[in-house]
């Protein structure tokens, strides 16, 4: 019984460590928090590219 409740309580461990939640995709809310993540020259094909971060409108946010 106790050999189990380990191998159970061993299952739900393994499984809550690999089943993280998936990542919302969504546009930054600025290039100051894209930049801060690292990212800048954004395709307008990437789900963090929103046209608020393309001041010359040419599908590229956040240009270095």
């Amino acid at each position: 019984m106790v050999r189990v409740l380990s191998a159970s309580a061993l299952a739900i461990g393994v499984l809550g460590v690999t089943a993280a939640p998936a990542a919302v995709a969504a546009p930054y809310k600025n290039c100051s928090e894209a930049r801060a993540n690292g990212d800048t020259d954004i395709p307008s094909s990437s789900d963090k590219y929103g046209s608020h971060l393309d001041r010359d409108g040419d599908g590229i946010g956040c240009e270095s």
